[in-house]
């Protein structure tokens, strides 16, 4: 079990090993704002006692980075607190929280917190959650730095590179970048990360292009930055966009 981290001023991140998981926790003089709340009820409670450990501000606000059991199950501990979450991520988890479309602010007393949505990746509901102050991003499954990044049956793998592009655009090169699960990152790695998701997106749009089908498609074996068998359902979602490839046209031959 991993302890707090203070990657800024009143600014934490801990690690657990269930799921490889990452919370945030940023405190202010008006109360302290929670991200994510762990996969049961009883991490919950877990991770409430652990709060302690890091403030004695209560938690007054708690921010869902998107509908995932992982990052969500674990609300009804705080009873006491807020619950904010993008209006997709709400709908997808059923969820009982205030709920915003594309950008919020969340005053702390001293400092405020941002809560962005950029478009979709991970999910359809996924927010990025912004400490100015101290140039932290916490930035749920858009990054992951422990595993690949999972694209799972509510994914959107054309459209999640140019998502990542709009976080990168408000890194600096001095960020702190906490990922839905693994250890802390900088804009480099998230850099990197796009890009590769760029390879699969562009791959998957290539063969459609040429008019592979959505079986060969899955056993295409060259381009990709992951191994196949992770990438699966990535293909399956982008050929559901892209809909039946067209055989390619073959250009009429003239008279020799």
């Amino acid at each position: 079990m991993s302890e707090w981290v203070e990657v800024g001023d009143r600014c934490w991140v801990r690690r657990y090993d269930e799921w490889d998981l990452n919370v945030g926790l940023v405190a202010g003089t008006d109360g302290a704002l929670l991200i994510d709340t762990r996969a049961t009820t009883e991490q919950a409670e877990e991770l409430r006692d652990h709060v302690r450990e890091a403030t004695d501000v209560p938690v007054r606000w708690v921010v869902n980075t998107h509908a995932h059991f992982d990052h969500v199950v674990g609300n009804s501990v705080f009873d006491q607190a807020e619950v904010i979450a993008h209006e997709n991520t709400a709908a997808a988890a059923k969820l009982t929280a205030t709920t915003f479309s594309v950008a919020k602010v969340v005053d702390l007393g001293d400092r405020r917190v941002e809560l962005l949505h950029l478009g979709n990746g991970h999910t359809d509901g996924d927010v990025v959650v912004v400490v100015p102050d101290v140039d932290v991003f916490f930035v749920g499954d858009l990054v992951e730095e422990s595993a690949p990044p999972s694209y799972g049956d509510d994914s959107f793998p054309l459209e999640w590179p140019e998502t990542l592009d709009r976080v990168i655009g408000l890194l600096s090169d001095t960020a702190k970048v906490v990922p839905g699960h693994g250890a802390v990152v900088d804009a480099e790695f998230v850099r990197t990360q796009a890009g590769d998701l760029g390879t699969v997106a562009n791959t998957i749009s290539g063969l459609h292009y040429a008019g592979t089908s959505l079986d060969d498609a899955l056993k295409h074996t060259d381009d990709w930055p992951w191994p196949l068998e992770k990438l699966q359902v990535a293909i399956k979602r982008g050929y559901e966009v892209l809909g039946t490839p067209r055989r390619p046209t073959l250009p009429l031959l003239g008279p020799s």
